[in-house]
């Protein structure tokens, strides 16, 4: 071989080094965690979701590994694969959360540790349907309608809705 060859192939490799680049590079991703509310016994949920670097939702199949740490020690570990979101459900009260993305073709890896507080507010069903949140819960409108039916929850004719006694 001579240097005009030799100088010819270190040309394409780098060409190929500068073009393949951006197919093989994986996005940067970062975990939330966040906590919802839920309205009945006393619950609330932790929130893990995985977003890319614009703040958008991702679709992933990389592992995710999560431990959740309550205010006495005891804890919760497991890992499971990434659809989406995760919900869990817990008590009221401060909670550790540490949370390892593992990534995959896509998508880089990472962590996040984070403290959050669960908590929930006293639910009110006499005021739930006067908020305009008729069929927004399933579980809420099943809870209503087995305890609540034959009560003044249905009196009101702004809320009314042609149900009940």
């Amino acid at each position: 071989m001579n240097k005009k060859e030799i100088i010819i192939i270190l040309i394409f490799i780098g060409f190929c080094f500068v073009f393949a680049g951006p197919v093989f590079a994986k996005e940067k991703v970062k975990v939330n965690v966040s906590i919802d509310d839920h309205p009945l016994n006393n619950k609330g949920f932790i929130v893990i979701k995985l977003v890319d670097s614009r703040g958008k939702d991702i679709e992933s199949n990389g592992t995710i590994h999560y431990k959740i740490t309550d205010e006495f020690g005891n804890y919760k570990w497991a890992y499971k694969s990434y659809d989406g979101e995760i919900r869990l459900k817990y008590t009221a009260g401060i909670y550790k959360v540490d949370v390892k993305f593992d990534g995959d073709f896509h998508y880089n890896s990472d962590i996040k540790n984070k403290s959050v507080i669960v908590k929930t507010e006293k639910f009110n069903p006499y005021t739930y349907y006067d908020n305009h949140n008729w069929g927004l819960n399933q579980e809420i409108d099943d809870y209503i309608e087995y305890n609540y039916w034959d009560e003044d929850i249905y009196d009101d004719p702004t809320n009314y809705d042609g149900e009940g006694p």
